[in-house]
Parts: structure tokens; C-alpha cells; sequence
């Protein structure tokens, strides 16, 4: 029995010099003994102390295999790896040749500087400056924590690579994923797997493959890519976010909607700014307005901006420079567009041209009223000129200084041509086999006009206020007759389908001279 105070090198001396000698481990103990039925093994107790290579190691008790040349401990376990990570726990197996620890206890806590990690099992390599864990680890890191179920920590590199449920946490994000890295020098956690990461303000990001830096607030996604807000989601393959100023960029395959109202803007090139409530989208941008009979408005423009309430709701969308309109039910081309989301309004500017059916509308602007069935009303402001296609070289035309085009569930009913009013009108009787055949012309002009419209095609014409109108058999119209000054037929560019949105076409003012 070796009484308190011994302090020994045993090991060197007794169990060999040389080449093996600097790899035994040396201890220190109260009190000792060798084990009754392994002499290899000593019994340490009452303050053990053991050193190996730089490693220190404290204990209440200890079993030491001098042939094998490892350690295995109890109580108050402190080991010092090096100058800065040091490890607490209730018990420890230490293989003094492998150079590795194995520790454990009700909570096993390693320290490296300013980052910390407890756990109840912790296996740390010596040689690679490894700890793994594989049960329940929590790290923290100034007002950092990490969470997950597995885990290794690089203690040279000072990083942190966990696996199986993983939770990085800060006073302003929450990262949820399934396998990360994180660097507490750099800061920088990088995911791999589904990744959420939840902010302060509410606004909610989604990756499959990206980076986040914790300090900086600022996020890379490069596979599906997802800002959640609010009513308002954008979806991209790659995307920048900035958290402190609500910034994100986004590129390729590119969707911003507001889910409150049902619009959604598409590119390859989008931004969105929550402080300043904005969005941006270039490269084939395009805005969709789905209606209650899910009959989408598809516009496309140069560009596409939106502005958005507190809520991240749309407020506006507007279209700059080449716009182009596609629904089912009406066409439209101009220079720029803006849609106020509150009234439900939409403004063709800068020579603006509209289509429903068989007929044409142009002005110096033009606003469709929406409702939840289609175009509820459409307003010509300025130089306001209804066209519509009775034949190849015959045409419906009403023009005046402004106009007025009412619909009810989605059919027009009326229009109303206000001020200096001019029209001609093609009169048509149904024939037994249900054609249409023309049967005379009215020309004329008046203050206003209101045209009654059924199945879409004009019944009966009702001029106001000074009228003066001709009739005449179609074949006896004269010539100077049969177009109103400035008339325009621009049926050749209209769009035929969502895909023609993306073919810009130039009216040709020469063709349709050519077509009078």
C-alpha cells in the first residue's frame, strides 16, 4: 500500500526507457495499490493527478494498466488537453498509446476558450484535436448556441460540424437543418439538407445548400432558395439575403407572391427590400393576376416593380417599357403599366392599346376597373378610339375624347363615347341559317354616344346632343367615309396566347394606311 505523498514515476522507471518511455503516463496519488488479481493494474485514489505528453488530468480515483498504458477515472474529472480546452466530467477512459479520451458522466463539459460544449458523452482524439459526441450536445459561443444530436468539434480549426436534429440560436435567428458546420472565429454556419432559418422580424428563410453568417445576419442559398414574410414568399434557385436590412437578391427562376391577393411576379433577376417595401424583377418579368376562376392576366415588361405594406402585401405593380397582356378574355400592349391592388386598377400609359374579342381600344391612357369575374369597366382617357372587325376591309369605329366601356360578369354591355363623338356602324340582319349579313351602314357624329353591345357585337347606337347621321346601303358608302381620321387596325400584333407576351411588336402605322 502506498501511502499519501508518494509521488512517482513509476512507469519510467520500472516499465522501461528508451524510444516508449515519453509515451507512458506519469501520475501522482494520495494513496495506491496494485490490483489483487491484475499486478499490472494500480488502484489510485485520494487526489490523483496523472500527465501525459502535455495533457494534465485530475480525479478523485483512478485504475492505471501500466502494461496497456491507459487511465480510467472517477469523479471530478479534469482534464487539461492543452492551454485552452480543458474537459470536465464523472468518468474517463484515457488509451495513453492511441492518445484518445473517452468521458462521460450526467453532464460531460468541454471548454476551449470563449465556446463551450456539454454533453454526456464525449469522445476527444488527441491527435486531430477532435471531440465527438453522439448524444444530445449543446455548445455555446458568446450569445451563440448550438443543438444537435450528433456532433464533432475541430478544436484547431475551431469549428463545430453537427448532425441529426441541429439548432443554431442567436438574439435574433433561429437555424434549424440536419447537418451544419459552424465556425465560431468566422461565424459562419454552412448547411447542407433542408435549412430554415427564422428571424426576429418574422420573415422565415429556406435552403437546401447555402451559408449563414451569424454576425453579419447575411445568408447564401444556392439550392431551393425560399424568403418567407408575411403574406409575401419568394422562391429562387439563388439567393443573397441580408437580415439587417431586409435585402435579398435573387437569380434564376424567380417568384415573388403575395398570397393575399393572389398575384404572383416572375424573371431570372429579382430584389426585395422589406424596409423600403419593394420588389424588383428583370429578365423576362413577367406579373400573373389570378381571378376567382383561377383565368390568369399574365403582363410582361422590361421590368417589374411592386410596393408592399406592413403586412407584405402588394399595394402596387408597375410595369415599365415594352408591356405586353395576355388574358383569355383581353390583350393588351403599351409603353408602361401600374396596377393599384386596393381599386383593383389597372393603367395602360404612352400609346396604349387594348383588345376583348373583336375589338380595339386605344386612347392616351386606358384603365380596366378588375373584379373577381374579369374586367368589370374600362375607361379611355384622351383621344378615345373603339375599333371593331366587321370584314377584311370593314370595321366598326367609334372615336371621341373619351370613352367608357361597362361589362357585367365578364361581357360587356355598353360604352359611352363623351365629347365630339363620331361613328360608324355596320347594320346586320341574322339570316334563317343564323349569318350574319350587312344590311346598311350609319355614319355620324354627336356631343356623346352610348353603343348597346349584345353578344358582344354592336345592336344599337344612341347619339346625344346635336346628332347628325347618315345611312347608307353598304356598297354606297363613300369612300372619306368609311374611316375616321386617326383610325389604326393593329390586329396584326396582338397577342394570341401567354407565350406572345414575349414578342415585341411595333405598330405599323404604313400597313394599316395601306390596309384604308
Amino acid at each position: 500500500m502506498l501511502r499519501k505523498t508518494l509521488v512517482t514515476t513509476l512507469i519510467a522507471l520500472i516499465f522501461g526507457f528508451g524510444a516508449n518511455a515519453q509515451k507512458m503516463i506519469e501520475y501522482q496519488s494520495g494513496m495506491g495499490a496494485r490490483k489483487a488479481e491484475n499486478p499490472d493494474v494500480w488502484i489510485l485514489y485520494k487526489t490523483v493527478k496523472a500527465t501525459h505528453e502535455g495533457m494534465v488530468l485530475n480525479s478523485d480515483s483512478a485504475h492505471y494498466d501500466t502494461k496497456r498504458n491507459n487511465f480510467t477515472a472517477f469523479g471530478s474529472i479534469v482534464i487539461e488537453i492543452s492551454d485552452t480546452t480543458t474537459i470536465f466530467g464523472d468518468e474517463l477512459f484515457y488509451d495513453g498509446n492511441k492518445r484518445v479520451v473517452e468521458i462521460w458522466g450526467e453532464e460531460v463539459l468541454l471548454v476551449d476558450g470563449a465556446t463551450s460544449l456539454s454533453t454526456t458523452y464525449i469522445s476527444y482524439n488527441r491527435n486531430t484535436a477532435t471531440a465527438k459526441y453522439t448524444y444530445h450536445g449543446h455548445a455555446m459561443n458568446g450569445d451563440k448556441t448550438l443543438d444537435s444530436y450528433n456532433g464533432l468539434y475541430f478544436a484547431n480549426q475551431k469549428e463545430f460540424f453537427i448532425y441529426d436534429d441541429v439548432m443554431l440560436t442567436d438574439s435574433t435567428t433561429v437555424l434549424t437543418s440536419d447537418t451544419m458546420t459552424y465556425n465560431t472565429v468566422s461565424k459562419l454556419a454552412v448547411f447542407r439538407g433542408p435549412t430554415h432559418i427564422f428571424t426576429n422580424d418574422s420573415t422565415i428563410l429556406y435552403s437546401e445548400n447555402g451559408t449563414y453568417n451569424t454576425d453579419q445576419g447575411y445568408a447564401t442559398s444556392v439550392k431551393k432558395s425560399s424568403i418567407y414574410n408575411g403574406n409575401q414568399r419568394l422562391t429562387c434557385d439563388t439567393l443573397d439575403y441580408y437580415r439587417k436590412t431586409k435585402f435579398g437578391l435573387a437569380r434564376h427562376n424567380v417568384n415573388i407572391w403575395d398570397s393575399a391577393n393572389n398575384i404572383f411576379c416572375t424573371g431570372h433577376y429579382g430584389e426585395t427590400d422589406g424596409q423600403r417595401h419593394y420588389n424588383f424583377i428583370t429578365d423576362s418579368a413577367t406579373a400573373h393576376f389570378v381571378n376567382d376562376q383561377n383565368d390568369t392576366l399574365f403582363m410582361h415588361s422590361d421590368t417589374i416593380y411592386s410596393t408592399t405594406t406592413d403586412s407584405n402585401q402588394f399595394s402596387t405593380v408597375s410595369a415599365y417599357h415594352r408591356v405586353r397582356l395576355f388574358r383569355t378574355d383581353v390583350q393588351g400592349q403599351c409603353d408602361s403599366a401600374f396596377y393599384n391592388v386596393t381599386d383593383s386598377l389597372l393603367t395602360l400609359y404612352s400609346n396604349p392599346i387594348a383588345w376583348y374579342d373583336s375589338n380595339q381600344c386605344t386612347a392616351d391612357t386606358i384603365v380596366m376597373k378588375m373584379d373577381t369575374s374579369g374586367v368589370k369597366t374600362v375607361y379611355l382617357n384622351g383621344s378615345a378610339f373603339v375599333v371593331q372587325k366587321v370584314a377584311e376591309t370593314q370595321y366598326n369605329q367609334v372615336k371621341g375624347k373619351r370613352g367608357v366601356v361597362v361589362f357585367n360578369e365578364g361581357e360587356p354591355s355598353y360604352a359611352d363615347v363623351l365629347g365630339n363623338a363620331q361613328s360608324v356602324y355596320y347594320l346586320t340582319e341574322e339570316r334563317p341559317n343564323k349569318t350574319q349579313e350587312l344590311i346598311g351602314v350609319n355614319v355620324g357624329v354627336g356631343s356623346d354616344m352610348r353603343i348597346y353591345i349584345r353578344n358582344r357585337k354592336p345592336y344599337r347606337v344612341a347619339t346625344y346632343t346635336n346628332p347628325d347621321m347618315k345611312a347608307y346601303p353598304v356598297k354606297q358608302l363613300p369612300e372619306e367615309e368609311k374611316f375616321i381620321k386617326g383610325f389604326r387596325w393593329h390586329g396584326s400584333i396582338r397577342p394570341n396566347n401567354k407565350t406572345d407576351i414575349y414578342i415585341w411588336n411595333t405598330p405599323d402605322d404604313k400597313k394599316n394606311e395601306a390596309e384604308k
